[in-house]
């Protein structure tokens, strides 16, 4: 059986290729992650679970991608 050639961002859903991702995120969700992470002063692994149910990402990540 094949290996997948694309993955999920874990936090837009949107379909990434393995070789893009980091940490299970499509570039444009890592980096934004990585300064909110930056800005506040938190874990990055305890933020994503805020990022993810948070309305402002949601209704930015419904544009941005």
């Amino acid at each position: 059986m094949a290996q997948p050639t694309e993955s999920p961002c874990r936090l837009c859903g949107t379909l990434v290729p393995i070789s893009e991702m980091r940490q299970h995120l499509c570039p444009i969700c890592d980096e934004y992650a990585q300064r909110v992470a930056l800005q506040t002063n938190r874990r990055f692994d305890s933020l994503l679970g805020e990022l993810q149910n948070g309305p402002i990402f949601r209704a930015a990540s419904k544009d941005s991608h």
